[in-house]
């Protein structure tokens, strides 16, 4: 199984910065700018660390699933969502099994997928506007028949975003053959409300985040929204204290904090737009993005992120996505926009 590679800024470069006095802005993990909030990062530092946590994390999945609507018996906690989407990719189907993965995508899809031993089928939607064309998608699913549809919305490099509406119709098609989708909602803070209330229902399960939008990636915590049966098959898939003490108390304190949640989506909205106007109007061409990222056409992904490190600012070069002409640009703090934009003109244009 090939090593997913994720980018970001390496220990070298923050050398180098810190050697002549530059202060490097990390735009290659899209968090938000504002976070994280200092409740919540008091939370994790206050949380005992002298016993073993709740082997199970009841006590946050309960929290969570109120949050959302829920039973607790729908919500699965996890040390990120990314351990959560290999355990799915284990429970649900098996060895030999078809999975498909929309992409260009999250490449530790195909990752838990090649851990599984399962198959692997991919769709590709196409530049420059990546959208997801759901007449060929349904066609490739009904093609593979796969046991496991990973679906990232809205997706990871592109932004793109299907509606509730479009998704419910690839979780009928998915169900019809017998599998089962799963839908990777780590950005939807930035593109829906967050807490708004998913239907549990068989065949269906969903992925989320409280570490994007609260900007606490080190701590490692992520939830599976499923109905209960689902829920359970991919629970005995998982080791016991899979969630420790810090990222419960974390989790427990970020999701009181609603009024940061709420001022932070529509900030990192504002920001988004205003940007995506501003390259837009200089002929940069860009994706279609709902989250908190843009994805730009770059001519040379290396070539560009060096420019934009020497002046400070790291992107994420998309060659592991295989897009090696594309950056994807995390949303910045609102007065950060105007010089960014005014770098990424000069650098890309």
């Amino acid at each position: 199984m090939a090593k997913v590679v994720h980018g970001g800024v390496t220990d070298e470069e923050l050398a180098a910065a810190l050697a002549c006095g530059q202060e490097l802005v990390d735009l290659s993990a899209s968090l938000n700018p504002y976070g994280p909030h200092p409740d919540v990062l008091a939370a994790a530092r206050a949380a005992i660390v002298q016993r073993y946590p709740e082997a199970d994390a009841h006590t946050l999945r309960r929290r969570y699933a109120e949050a959302i609507g829920l039973e607790s018996a729908q919500v699965l906690a996890g040390n990120g969502s990314t351990e959560l989407i290999y355990l799915v990719a284990r429970a649900l189907a098996p060895p030999g099994a078809t999975a498909l993965v929309v992409g260009p995508t999250f490449g530790e899809y195909r990752a838990a997928a090649e851990a599984a031993d399962l198959a692997m089928v991919e769709w590709q939607s196409q530049a420059p506007s990546f959208e997801v064309r759901l007449d060929a998608l349904i066609d490739c699913v009904g093609r593979s028949k796969p046991r496991v549809v990973f679906l990232c919305n809205p997706n990871n490099p592109t932004g793109a975003l299907l509606s509730r509406e479009e998704v419910a119709l690839v979780h009928e098609i998915v169900g019809d053959h017998g599998g089962t989708l799963v839908v990777d909602e780590a950005y939807m803070e930035f593109a829906w409300p967050a807490v708004e209330a998913t239907r549990s229902q068989p065949g269906l399960a969903i992925v989320r985040s409280l570490t994007k939008l609260h900007a606490i990636p080190g701590l490692r915590l992520g939830f599976l929204v499923a109905d209960a049966d689902l829920i359970d098959a991919v629970e005995r898939q998982q080791p016991s204290w899979s969630v420790s003490a810090p990222a419960t108390a974390a989790g427990i304190e970020a999701l009181r904090q609603e009024e940061f949640a709420r001022e932070s989506r529509e900030r990192v909205a504002g920001t988004r737009d205003r940007l995506k106007a501003r390259l837009s109007a200089a002929g940069l061409i860009l994706g279609r993005s709902a989250a908190n990222f843009l994805l730009i056409e770059a001519g040379d992904a290396v070539r560009a992120r060096a420019a934009l490190l020497e002046r400070g600012w790291v992107v994420r070069d998309c060659t592991s996505f295989g897009l090696p002409g594309h950056i994807r640009v995390a949303i910045p703090r609102d007065e950060q926009a105007d010089l960014l934009g005014n770098d990424l003109v000069e650098c890309l244009g």
